[in-house]
């Protein structure tokens, strides 16, 4: 067994039957072997991809103590600093790595980006493939956009998510939009330290 989260399992055996990316820069890691470069929120994230070539990762957020990993939230580590809220849960994310749109996070928030515009260049040959490996197994179409994905979970977990990651990074909370609109600071323009603690 790859993981305690059977979606994950399947995954990992579709990963091992294609040649190359499904979704860009993604890759299976060996479950909860790190913790994604924030050793200070080692006790609630379970690392289980990487998550872009330059090393973001993404990991299960232990928002609390329920046993079914799989209902629990998807968050972005990203590799130049930023914690920020993917999916509501681990059937969610599928979707959004089925999109092909690539993750770039800071410490205000996660965006996707669709790069398949240039006929030359495909971040993820095997798409089509995933797609329908996702269809096959839970019904699931691809998310149209992922971004919607992700101010969903923010709507639906912000407060929570606020109240644990801003004794860590402060900055995360203050400078986000969702925390900015309630307080009057600004949206953008972080002081955040580069890099992760």
């Amino acid at each position: 067994m790859y993981t305690p989260l059977p979606e994950l399992n399947l995954l990992k055996e579709f990963e091992e039957s294609v040649s190359d990316y499904y979704a860009p820069g993604f890759e299976l890691v060996d479950f909860a072997h790190d913790d994604g470069g924030y050793p200070n929120l080692a006790d609630r994230v379970r690392a289980f991809a990487q998550a872009t070539g330059s090393g973001s990762t993404y990991a299960i957020w232990l928002l609390d103590d329920r046993t079914d990993l799989a209902t629990l939230p998807v968050v972005l580590l990203g590799d130049e600093g930023g914690v920020n809220l993917v999916a509501r849960d681990i059937r969610e994310f599928l979707r959004v790595l089925a999109s092909g749109w690539t993750p770039m996070g800071d410490w205000v928030s996660v965006d996707y980006y669709d790069e398949r515009d240039d006929e030359d260049y495909d971040p993820c040959p095997e798409n089509v493939a995933f797609r329908e490996w996702l269809w096959r197994h839970f019904q699931m179409e691809a998310a149209e956009d992922p971004n919607e994905v992700v101010r969903t979970t923010e709507a639906a977990l912000w407060d929570r998510f606020a109240e644990w990651i801003g004794p860590h990074y402060p900055d995360v909370v203050e400078f986000h939009p969702a925390d900015a609109a309630s307080t009057g600071a600004p949206g953008v323009g972080s002081t955040a330290e580069e890099g992760r603690s």
